[in-house]
């Protein structure tokens, strides 16, 4: 049985098409081509090249590219005017709360996104606890160390936690010790992927109720 949900936030409590995907991934880009001294297409094609070995763009340019001011990486990535490129959802304090589950919060992003999205819909005060980036060190998912030290804080073990979120990598990553995650696929194109592996599949977070009973 469940009895917690974990949450990404990004394109999971909310809609990737709502526009701040785009942002987070344009001024991704922009930072690590000022970073590195490339063209945005360069950044583009680098990263795309060192990322599959990593959970996030921090983690590849510290490793391999010497990035050592995080703060610096936040800022440009996560700017306060960030909040403009989201769209209000009235409904989603109230359906959240309908779930009738503790629920928990794992972000690759750092606190500062995480509260300022969170606080945008009202939500930040129906989680029992919000994990970031940097609470595990800058080694956040698909890392089991993530999953595991999230989960101990939480008090709830993999068995009984329900995972969700937009990237296949995360939940092949907690699908990899022995947990069961749903993946928010808006567009459809993980629903192959997602019958084939064995995950839980909607198309937003509102699709969650719905499939709660199949765990």
């Amino acid at each position: 049985m469940i009895h917690h949900i974990l949450f990404d936030i990004d394109n999971t409590l909310y809609r990737a098409s709502d526009g701040m995907d785009e942002g987070i991934t344009r001024r991704m880009l922009q930072f690590v081509a000022r970073y590195l001294g490339t063209s945005f297409e360069e950044s583009l094609a680098r990263r795309a090249s060192g990322l599959p070995k990593y959970g996030t763009t921090l983690e590849w340019l510290k490793a391999e590219h010497g990035l050592t001011d995080e703060t610096a990486y936040f800022d440009a990535v996560h700017p306060e005017s960030e909040l403009s490129e989201l769209k209000p959802d009235p409904n989603l304090r109230a359906y959240l709360l309908s779930l009738g589950l503790p629920m928990t919060v794992l972000t690759n992003a750092p606190m500062s996104h995480a509260l300022r999205v969170l606080k945008f819909y009202d939500i930040d005060d129906i989680f029992t606890g919000i994990y970031d980036i940097t609470f595990h060190g800058g080694k956040g998912k698909p890392h089991e160390s993530a999953f595991r030290a999230t989960l101990d804080a939480s008090g709830f073990g993999v068995d009984e936690t329900l995972f969700l979120d937009d990237l296949p990598k995360y939940v092949r990553g907690y699908k990899a010790i022995g947990g069961r995650a749903v993946i928010v696929d808006e567009t459809g194109k993980y629903a192959d992927m997602a019958k084939m592996e064995g995950f839980g599949r909607v198309d937003t977070v509102y699709g969650l109720a719905a499939i709660l009973g199949n765990y």
